[in-house]
């Protein structure tokens, strides 16, 4: 399957990431950027390979280091592929534990990786280690504001751990070292115990930027009902020929990301519209549950839609009690038994409301929705 090539970074919290492997190479700061385009460009040379999820490629912000980090699918490692790509034998590594930002983050703006080494091998002792940084952390009051995320991973030969972490810019991350007992760094009794755990034999901290992401496709898993994958098929097959119009309602598809998996899962549902808003209602004809469509974009805003032809990447929410009261008519005067739904259940039908990042058939942006 054909990569899709975005400037954006690794998912680190997908679930079907069973192994990582991660690349470094020193240049002149010159040579670095030329580095970095050359792995670029080896990558795209090659086909694809099985079971690799994606590969990013940063470059330290000071010039004179390249790093590749790819994801793969569990028992689906390829380092000589990796070697092969950058010109270096990749470490593989796998994910322990992370760590994010409460609310809704911000884009990430610099790549810190810090690495630990230890005298020989222990996987026992890199959890350990890994696990008294989060006993720090927990103990700062105040953590620095410009700290995104951090994803800790061990080493599969035991020596090393490599923390891979979001930062807002440099500039934070620099200001955060810099307060003493604060952020990242600090002097508390919690820190010693990680400054002078016994057996870390050298550390070193380097800052990135990115420079080219690419993932694989996912191809998304459609509804387990029958008719409904079967109305999915037509309406992908046909461009929305046949299915759009369902029995003689309006219907469009809609992927969402699993709120448990992580997978892309797509159905399709009947949609009214609201100028360039598209509107759902997640009645699942009047059970006392929520359908797992809409349980999912409450945990995952950004969707993906496609009406007819046109496939758009787009946010969703649940509409506000305003909002619902001034809409329902218009979703009922489309499916009457909408009303019959509501009467039949105590469950409150949530009233969707569906706004396309940019207009259906731009072509600025991202169209894909996510997952396909």
């Amino acid at each position: 399957m054909a990569p899709d090539t975005r400037d954006t970074w690794p998912d680190l919290t997908r679930t079907d990431a069973g192994g990582v492997l991660v690349s470094e190479r020193t240049a002149d700061g010159t040579e670095a950027r030329a580095l970095a385009d050359d792995t670029i460009a080896a990558l795209e040379r090659l086909p694809w390979p099985p079971g690799l999820l994606s590969f990013t490629v940063f470059a330290g912000t000071g010039g004179g280091a390249v790093l590749t980090y790819s994801q793969w699918a569990d028992g689906a490692a390829d380092p000589a592929f990796v070697a092969e790509v950058t010109g270096a034998e990749p470490i593989a590594y796998r994910l322990y534990r992370g760590s994010a930002r409460d609310g809704d983050p911000p884009a990430p703006g610099c790549l810190v990786v810090v690495r630990v080494e230890f005298d020989g091998p222990d996987e026992e002792r890199q959890r350990r280690w890994i696990d008294t940084v989060f006993g720090a952390l927990a103990s700062e009051t105040a953590l620095h504001p410009g700290g995104i995320s951090g994803h800790f991973h061990t080493s599969a030969d035991g020596t090393r751990v490599l923390n891979y972490a979001e930062w807002t810019g440099e500039d934070a991350h620099r200001d955060a070292l810099e307060r003493s007992g604060q952020g990242t760094v600090g002097a508390s009794p919690e820190w010693r115990k990680v400054t002078e755990f016994p057996g870390v034999k050298a550390s070193g901290v380097t800052r990135y930027h990115l420079v080219r992401g690419l993932s694989r496709r996912e191809e998304p898993l459609d509804s387990p009902t029958d008719w409904v994958a079967e109305h999915i098929r037509a309406y992908v097959e046909t461009d929305g020929r046949e299915g759009h119009l369902y029995q003689g309602w309006p219907t469009l598809l809609l992927t969402t990301r699993g709120r448990r998996t992580g997978r892309a899962r797509r159905t399709a549902l009947v949609y009214g519209r609201d100028g360039d808003r598209y509107l759902l209602v997640g009645s699942n004809a009047g059970s006392e549950h929520h359908p797992a469509w809409y349980l999912n974009l409450t945990e995952h805003a950004e969707v993906g839609v496609q009406v007819g032809a046109d496939r758009f990447t787009a946010l969703a929410r649940t509409a506000t009690a305003e909002e619902k009261a001034r809409l329902w008519p218009r979703m009922t005067s489309i499916f009457p038994l909408y009303d019959d739904y509501r009467a039949r259940t105590e469950r409150d039908i949530p009233l969707v409301i569906v706004e396309p990042v940019e207009a259906p058939g731009g072509s600025g942006g991202r169209t894909d929705p996510p997952g396909t």
